[in-house]
């Protein structure tokens, strides 16, 4: 039984999958700003998750360059591609989310590239949480909160 101090990761990887489906719908429905925004949300909710399972550490960080430093900190080789999209999607966690914060709307080539960018991440992260699960089972850790 999991007490009271143990983290399920799989919830944030759940809720990972939530923010995934919520970026794809928001492009269907022209909310390119929300799409971008969800799309990384996504991939930081994985990364969290990632980093529990890792190492019992939850980061209150929002920045995907962090969260992937982090990552790649506890000897987890990051390709350049998932990188480049960490960075790509790492600018839109302030700008999609406030109405003043660009000087344009968020278009459809934006929010499709988020959502690339979102699938090349997921895919690489979902990938190490399957390679931990093996290593470690799908039991939660305690979880040490780092700033």
């Amino acid at each position: 039984m999991r007490g009271a101090g143990l983290v399920q990761v799989d919830r944030w990887f759940a809720k990972a999958t939530t923010f995934e489906d919520v970026a794809r719908e928001s492009v269907e429905k022209q909310r390119y700003d929300f799409a971008c925004f969800t799309a990384q949300q996504a991939v930081e909710f994985c990364l969290k998750g990632i980093l529990i399972s890792k190492v019992g550490m939850k980061s209150y960080s929002h920045s995907l360059d962090e969260l992937m430093k982090a990552v790649g900190s506890v000897g987890i080789q990051i390709p350049p591609t998932v990188l480049a999209c960490a960075k790509t999607l790492g600018e839109h966690y302030l700008q999609a989310r406030y109405p003043d914060a660009r000087m344009s709307d968020y278009t459809l080539a934006e929010a499709e590239e988020a959502i690339k960018c979102m699938e090349v991440a997921l895919d690489f992260l979902r990938g190490v949480r399957e390679a931990t699960k093996k290593e470690r089972g799908t039991e939660g850790v305690k979880v040490r909160r780092v700033r």
